[in-house]
């Protein structure tokens, strides 16, 4: 995609030429180092240790009031046994228009990988906004799983990316105050089978927030819509997804997806989240082992075409937090069941022990993965 980089560059370099007479320039710069300890068995003679030092790097630029550029930069080294065989540590792969990923070191005990996940620039005013380059679309509203992000999906199972995955686009947004807002985004890519385009209209109806959504995503035309609000005092929040191919348009049945949420904050800071996703292509059996798969589409958010979600979560002060994420469907009698235990250290510091064990098997019920994370984080 050698147009398109070189329209980045020179994109870049006439904003930095325009607004060099600026005299005020202001920039930022902020991210956190890492340090994740991970060990994985299945029984006592199978036990592997990996290591992951982990370090972002966020940078803004605001040239002048109306203009904002961003650079964000992953650094990962990993170290340890068989590194290449956890998914989870190692989804290093760049499907984007130009590949910002590149190896620096690659063995067989130890990855050293830099990523580019950001790379854009915004033009905005009081009603408009304009955003090139790597970004992340985010048109979610549920939590766990996301029908309506059909521009960068991405898997819960995948702890360790509280950014989430970018994409190469054009994004333009209108806001109408209060009222509406159209958000309009086309992914740039040279190759027919990969295009994503579609608009988003944005309401507030009835004390929801309601959407509408529909466009061309890769070979299907697709139309969704989402909506969040609440009953009483708990939260209710639904996905519905719908993509049919255009080629084979008569022949297709379509892949439809869909979410419901609810969720309830107690007084006393316990906290219940339950979800049901549906996903029509899913797998009837010999689907677990794809769950933990990180290079995903909004069509195959699970390999399960029924899943049940369940979150509590629970402070038991200001700087301790416990959380319990347990996922079940009947399809290969699969659970999934996610401890997490979280420390605050200070202003700049956490710790956080995380756990992911992985039971089922079409004929039988049997452990089939169990990871331990220990991860330290400084923030600056």
């Amino acid at each position: 995609m050698k147009p398109f980089f070189f329209a980045i560059i020179c994109i870049f370099i006439y904003i930095g030429k325009s607004m060099a007479q600026t005299e005020e320039k202001k920039w930022e710069l902020n991210g956190y180092v890492k340090g994740i300890q991970a060990t994985s068995f299945t029984d006592l003679d199978s036990i592997t240790t990996n290591s992951l030092l982990h370090n972002r790097l966020n940078f803004k630029w605001y040239p002048s009031n109306n203009w904002k550029v961003g650079i964000e930069v992953r650094n990962r080294l990993f170290v340890g046994d068989h590194i290449q065989d956890n998914p989870l540590l190692t989804a290093i792969e760049d499907n984007e228009a130009i590949d910002l990923s590149a190896n620096i070191i690659e063995q067989n005990d130890a990855l050293f990988n830099v990523k580019l996940d950001r790379l854009w620039m915004q033009w905005q005013n009081n009603s408009w906004q304009v955003t090139f380059g790597r970004q992340r679309v985010n048109w979610g509203v549920d939590r766990i799983w996301n029908p309506n992000d059909i521009f960068n999906a991405y898997s819960f199972v995948d702890f360790d990316y509280e950014e989430r995955p970018g994409t190469d686009a054009l994004r333009i947004q209108y806001f109408k105050e209060m009222d509406y807002s159209v958000d309009l985004a086309v992914k740039i890519t040279d190759n027919p089978n990969e295009l994503i385009m579609a608009a988003l209209y944005k309401f507030n109806k009835w004390s929801y927030d309601i959407q509408i959504l529909g466009g061309i995503y890769k070979r299907d035309i697709m139309i969704g819509t989402g909506w969040a609000g609440n009953i009483n005092s708990a939260g209710l929040k639904t996905e519905l997804s719908y993509f049919r191919n255009y080629q084979t348009f008569s022949k297709d049945s379509g892949t439809f997806i869909s979410t419901v949420s609810v969720d309830y904050a107690f007084k006393n800071s316990l906290y219940l989240y339950g979800a049901y996703f549906y996903n029509s292509s899913g797998k009837n059996k010999n689907a677990i082992g794809d769950l933990v798969e990180t290079n995903i589409s909004v069509k195959n958010l699970s390999p399960f075409i029924h899943n049940f979600f369940t979150q509590l979560s629970y402070e038991f002060s200001a700087i301790t937090n416990v959380s319990m994420n347990i996922l079940y469907s009947p399809t290969d009698n699969a659970v999934f069941i996610n401890p997490t235990l979280n420390i605050l250290m200070g202003k700049q510091f956490d710790l956080s022990i995380i756990s992911q064990s992985l039971f089922g098997d079409s004929n039988s019920y049997s452990l089939l993965f169990n990871t331990i994370y220990t991860r330290l984080k400084w923030n600056f």
